[in-house]
């Protein structure tokens, strides 16, 4: 049914020369799998023009228009172009995924005279499909096969890190973050890449991998998230380290969106089709981003345009989806009760959620609140009152311009 493609050791101070479909999110030599950031066609997921046939917003509507009927379709169709000119215009180049890479193999260098077998990953955004030329460069430095604890052991190794960093004249800006998982935060001089760099993170290796192979199923997918990310941020409801949504949260509500709420479904469960594919048993280095999936069998008969999946978006979170009772998933083919998503965190995290818990949204692999950082009765009133908002100007066919800063055409 599908072909895995076998392990290399591709030289990684030497793969900065290959094209870029060939160039590796590992740094280190003697785990690394040639990863490739790509469609099913081969080009750079990141990138990809991945269109088709027909123009992505025409609307699927297939009956005679009335005046009325006809201005829906024209609203529609004028708020698709919207949606697929943003994400034509801030999608990640190969040029700046390129630095990306380079700028991965030289803090390899560093990192290896601290640590030497240490492995060092690209995480997130700029390998998942869903990067803008904006995005940071998230990294994941492994050390050890064990778990770590992030507020002491990972605390520590970065303190260590983090004296040889300061010490690289590409280097500056450095800010230890001491959060639940610990992160360093710092800026390449040449190429304005902001970077930040965990260690031992390996639930994000995972989340990357499988967010991955979800952009790659259908083209609407990675055209819809950019745009999503646009919206929570013009609405100011994105931003984690403030008590919002992070990308990676709005990511997970859209799939949840496109599997469960969409009829027929946009997106298959991935977990529950390839269960050998999607696990947390799996080893990071046998990540592999160029596995092989039957593409063509997990293509969807919805062919809803952009715009009307933007605005299905919208309308489910406002009108259907009830924040207080239910748990936003991508393991299940249903939301959970949040009472029951509860059980599966760990005995400290327990109390905290319980007490704290305004929005759940279930990691897919440790099953922990991805939505933790929200714990504000106010921004969760704040975050509805987006929602309540962009689907009044939707109802309405008002121009989204009024909320948001797209172009105007």
């Amino acid at each position: 049914m599908f072909k895995k493609n076998k392990i290399s050791k591709t030289q990684v101070n030497k793969s900065v020369n290959l094209p870029i479909s060939n160039i590796p999110v590992c740094s280190n030599e003697s785990k690394m799998i040639n990863h490739r950031n790509c469609v099913p066609d081969g080009t750079p997921l990141s990138v990809a023009s991945f269109q088709p046939n027909a123009k992505p917003f025409i609307t699927s509507s297939s009956f005679i228009p009335t005046s009325s009927t006809l201005s829906c379709s024209l609203y529609m169709e004028n708020l698709s172009v919207k949606i697929w000119e943003l994400y034509s215009s801030t999608r990640q180049s190969p040029l700046k995924y390129e630095k990306k890479v380079r700028l991965l193999n030289a803090l390899h260098m560093v990192v290896s005279g601290v640590f030497e077998n240490a492995g060092l990953y690209i995480v997130g955004s700029s390998i998942n499909g869903f990067g803008s030329n904006q995005s940071d460069m998230d990294m994941c430095l492994l050390v050890t096969s064990r778990d770590l604890h992030q507020k002491s052991e990972a605390t520590f190794i970065l303190s260590r890190l983090l004296q040889s960093l300061r010490k690289c004249r590409f280097l500056y800006h450095f800010t230890l973050i001491r959060a639940k998982v610990p992160i360093i935060k710092f800026c390449d001089r040449y190429t304005g890449i902001d970077c930040d760099l965990n260690v031992n993170n390996v639930n994000g290796l995972y989340n990357t991998y499988l967010l991955a192979m979800y952009a790659k199923i259908d083209w609407r997918v990675r055209p819809l998230g950019i745009f999503i990310k646009h919206w929570a941020q013009c609405l100011d409801i994105h931003d984690a380290q403030r008590g919002r949504l992070s990308t990676y949260c709005l990511l997970l509500m859209l799939i949840h969106y496109l599997q469960t709420a969409c009829i027929p479904p946009i997106l298959p469960n991935l977990q529950e089709k390839f269960p050998n594919l999607f696990n947390y048993t799996m080893e990071p280095y046998e990540l592999d981003m160029n596995i092989e999936l039957p593409w063509n069998e997990l293509q969807s008969n919805n062919s809803n345009s952009l715009a009307e999946l933007f605005t299905g978006f919208i309308y489910y979170y406002t009108n259907q989806f009830d924040f207080n009772k239910w748990a936003i998933t991508i393991r299940h083919k249903t939301p959970l009760m949040k009472h029951i998503a509860m059980k599966h965190l760990p005995p400290y995290e327990q109390g905290y959620i319980v007490r704290n818990c305004k929005i759940f949204i279930e990691e897919p692999f440790s099953q922990t609140n991805a939505a933790r950082s929200v714990h504000s009765d106010n921004i969760v009133s704040y975050i509805k009152q987006a929602f309540i908002k962009t689907n009044e100007i939707l109802s309405d066919q008002y121009p989204l311009e009024s909320i948001m800063n797209i172009r105007n055409n």
